[in-house]
């Protein structure tokens, strides 16, 4: 799961839950995509996390100086 772009996650997330909607698993592949689709989900908040500290690193004062804020999203 490490070298899964945050795109490629989304991807393979958007699948399982195509596949859950369409009801034709069983129980126990159900379980297993919904098990796989859980650790898509806290891979995909893991990599937005990083890149909210990369943003928050980035934002630069009016004086030029790089400093670090919060990111906040409204």
């Amino acid at each position: 799961m490490e070298g899964k772009s945050y795109e490629e996650a989304i991807l393979e997330l958007e699948a399982i839950v195509r596949m859950l909607e369409r009801g034709e698993l069983s129980l126990e592949e159900s379980l297993e995509a919904f098990q796989n689709g859980i650790e898509l989900t806290k891979h995909c908040n893991k990599k937005l996390d990083e890149m909210e500290k990369k943003i928050t690193i980035l934002l630069e004062n009016e004086k030029g100086e790089i400093t670090e804020k919060d990111f906040l999203v409204e």
